[in-house]
């Protein structure tokens, strides 16, 4: 064998072991409750077979998984979401499969509901963190919705720690912009701090489609409700008590001067929220007082009322609600988290950044002959597989 030839054969054998790095997936098949009928139910898992898209996973064919499950004595897929403890065993014993994606899905009056689970294989267990749920009005909705829904199910678990920002709970007369602009900022700033959130677009959408769109001091199990609704772990939503722009008079005697000066106040807070439970998990209090005379005059001078309240929600959510929301116990571990995956990339990019050939351009043998080891599996079955 030529040089030319062991190079090849070399890229393909590290090639070869990327592939088979993917994680085996298994779609079971829906159950159906409250009168689905048994077509609809058919026509459901092909859709979710089909939109399966992730490198990450090859999927396993129905005849396979059903062989699998008939082994440990399970006949149906509804005994899927509660297995005892000897079927999770056995379960744990069967090889070829990672992670089962279970699904329901039922009447519920006019409407569908869809819930999306994924179970670990290896252990048996419902995975609740992952986890979708689709309210719509027919099987073409829901086929519409499916495969965004699945992107985040089957995403890396990272991806899956997001928060959602609610509507905030303004209990004082106010301008009509204070909610959004306070919620846009506010996601903003959370965005800019390496905060994973859902969108506040989609987060409206979906509240106002099932008639949750004015969460205001719920019962826990609302926002718990809600947090399924949105995909999310937490739920963040600002309580605000005062707004107000202050027009005060003035006059300078010496000088026989005159006219108005502005000063705003904002007070409230923003509650942490855990999706899980609906319990509170921290409050960061803001009260803010500005002087508006601190802004030069050539910036301000045309600036109308609502130009004060809006650099007023500008100030107090940098300076007051961020670094509390990033100080407690529920986002702290997050942002140091977050702080030690910039450097680890950081650091990746620098040594990738590092020249992989010789003076020749051919990339070494040994270096070939390193990275097979490193990234294939000690034995590699070949099988057939559907990619």
């Amino acid at each position: 064998m030529n040089f030319k030839k062991l190079i090849t054969a070399l890229a393909c054998v590290v090639l070869s072991a990327g592939a088979f790095a993917a994680d085996k997936l298994a779609v079971a098949e829906p159950v159906g409750k409250g009168g689905v009928p048994a077509a609809d139910i058919e026509a459901f898992w092909g859709i979710l077979e089909s939109s399966i898209q992730s490198d990450e996973y090859t999927l396993v064919s129905r005849g396979a998984l059903k062989q699998m499950l008939t082994e440990i004595g399970l006949t149906t897929s509804s005994d899927l979401v509660s297995l005892n403890s000897r079927q999770k065993a056995k379960l744990g014993e069967v090889e070829g499969v990672k992670y089962i994606l279970v699904s329901e899905i039922s009447k519920f009056g006019t409407r569908l509901n869809c819930t999306m689970r994924i179970l670990d294989a290896t252990t048996g267990e419902i995975d609740q963190a992952r986890t979708a749920n689709l309210r719509v009005k027919d099987l073409d909705e829901l086929a519409d919705e499916i495969e965004a829904a699945l992107q985040k199910l089957l995403s890396d678990d990272k991806a899956l720690h997001r928060s959602a920002i609610l509507a905030p709970v303004i209990k004082v007369s106010a301008p009509g912009y204070l909610a959004d602009d306070f919620n846009v900022r506010l996601e903003n700033e959370m965005l800019d701090k390496g905060l994973r959130l859902q969108n506040l677009q989609s987060v409206t959408k979906i509240l106002k489609k099932n008639d949750m769109d004015n969460l205001n001091e719920l019962e826990p199990k609302m926002y718990v409700k809600a947090g399924k609704l949105l995909e999310v772990e937490m739920l963040i939503q600002a309580t605000i008590t005062r707004f107000e722009i202050e027009k005060i008079a003035y006059n300078v005697a010496e000088t026989g001067a005159s006219g108005f000066r502005y000063i705003g106040n904002i007070e409230g807070s923003v509650r942490i929220i855990s999706a899980q439970t609906g319990e509170t998990l921290g409050s960061v209090p803001f009260d803010e007082r500005v002087d508006f005379r601190s802004i030069p005059i050539s910036t301000r001078r045309d600036w109308t009322v609502d130009d004060y309240g809006k650099h007023l929600i500008r100030t107090v959510i940098p300076q007051k609600v961020i670094p509390g929301i990033m100080k407690s116990p529920a986002f702290k571990d997050k942002a140091e988290a977050k702080a030690e995956e910039k450097k680890a990339d950081t650091e990746k990019s620098a040594g990738e950044a590092k020249p992989s050939v010789k003076s020749s351009g051919l990339i070494g043998v040994d270096q070939l002959l390193k990275n097979a080891s490193k990234d294939a599996s000690p034995t590699i079955e070949l099988e057939s597989v559907v990619e």
